[in-house]
């Protein structure tokens, strides 16, 4: 009698972890695949050489995804097509905006024709910021930028304005000629709105 009331409660007890187990499990949240919406999502950009003198515009995405694992953000890659730059220059007329998107995108500053697009890849997001490495004229530049990411309801929205260097990078149209003090910064500042939904 004794033996089977070891044996029965032995086996309550297993299976009362077994439930326990599967509920905590329930719990935990999964790896998630959030896709970039290409249709909400913009990049604004400003620079010049001073900050009475400069240029605005904007840029998009071609692609991108982030990784959610256990609901914080883990990685993300995304593709900048550089080929849609375009200025936004209220004082500008349509003609000159266009004029000035044309100069970016030749080998003067950030020769479309050979690279097409600028690769931003992500890691973890920490203290409010994001661990970013943008890949732009085939030189890796590394930040850890400022954004807010807020999830809900299967929807990530990750935004931020912040400045990044790209001395690294040496684009031509921010290197001084010999003896020029007055030329184009390589700090770019940044309006960025991302969107990204769930499966």
């Amino acid at each position: 009698m004794k033996i089977t009331n070891i044996i029965a409660l032995t086996v309550a007890s297993a299976a009362l972890a077994s439930f326990q187990l599967v509920k905590t499990d329930q719990n935990v949240k999964p790896k998630n695949t959030f896709k970039l919406d290409k249709a909400t999502s913009i990049l604004g950009w400003k620079g010049g050489k001073s900050d009475t003198y400069f240029h605005t515009g904007t840029v998009k995405f071609s692609e991108g995804s982030v990784i959610m694992n256990q609901g914080q953000i883990s990685s993300g890659n995304f593709t900048v097509d550089l080929g849609s730059i375009t200025c936004v220059d209220a004082n500008l007329t349509k003609e000159k905006q266009e004029g000035l998107a044309g100069h970016l995108k030749n080998e003067d500053f950030f020769n479309v024709t050979k690279f097409a697009s600028s690769t931003v890849t992500i890691g973890a997001y920490k203290d409010g910021k994001l661990s970013t490495t943008i890949t732009l004229l085939g030189v890796e530049v590394k930040e850890n930028i400022p954004v807010e990411v807020v999830s809900s309801k299967g929807l990530i929205t990750i935004k931020g304005k912040f400045d990044v260097d790209f001395s690294a990078a040496k684009i031509p149209g921010t290197q001084p000629s010999e003896g020029e003090t007055d030329h184009i910064s390589p700090v770019f500042s940044f309006d960025l709105n991302l969107v990204l939904k769930g499966k």
